[in-house]
């Protein structure tokens, strides 16, 4: 992670104000961007606007430094619509989770479990949740967002004279095939 001062969105938290926290009685926290933030979110993620955004997180001390953060993140924000090119309203709830470890304790070989928590390494005495929240935001982004009831063209979706099952497509009459060359050259080295 970057420095605290110069992400968008960040709340730094002690590590040592969560020792009493543990799995048993998490640390309750609620965290909520303001204008100027999500402004700096938006540009970041490359949305026209985030209209709120906020996260509730569950924050469990465990050893070795390491924190368990369970959140909730919800976000009103506008996407461009991939297939109109007009922008639209949406609305997301994610629930999450992330282990911030010290960044002297994580390892290539943890980094390899796809089912397991992911980890986040931190420098020094605090974690950014809000940073963690930005992060996960841009990770449930759809990067081919559509605007709900548009559908894709059928042609798009290879229909109606579009590509036929083999990926060819038809322009102008004439059969488009992007692996006729690969073709050929198969042929003559035969």
């Amino acid at each position: 992670m970057a420095d605290h001062e110069s992400l968008e969105f960040s709340r730094p938290i002690l590590v040592r104000s969560l020792r009493s926290s543990q799995s048993g009685a998490p640390r309750e926290v609620s965290i909520e961007a303001n204008e100027i933030e999500r402004n700096a979110m938006a540009r970041r993620l490359g949305l026209p606007a985030i209209a709120s955004f906020s996260c509730r997180y569950r924050l469990s001390a465990e050893s070795r430094g390491r924190v368990l953060a369970e959140a909730t993140l919800t976000t009103r924000l506008t996407q461009i619509c991939v297939v109109t090119l007009e922008p639209f309203e949406d609305a997301l709830v994610e629930r999450f989770a992330v282990r911030f470890v010290p960044e002297t304790d994580m390892r290539e070989d943890d980094l390899s479990d796809v089912d397991s928590i992911d980890e986040t390494p931190y420098a020094g005495d605090n974690i950014d949740i809000g940073e963690a929240a930005t992060e996960q935001l841009g990770l449930i982004l759809d990067p081919y967002p559509r605007q709900p009831g548009v559908e894709v063209p059928a042609e798009w979706r290879g229909e109606e004279g579009g590509a036929d099952k083999s990926g060819e497509q038809e322009s102008g009459g004439s059969t488009r095939r992007p692996f006729a060359a690969l073709e050929q050259l198969k042929r003559r080295q035969k």
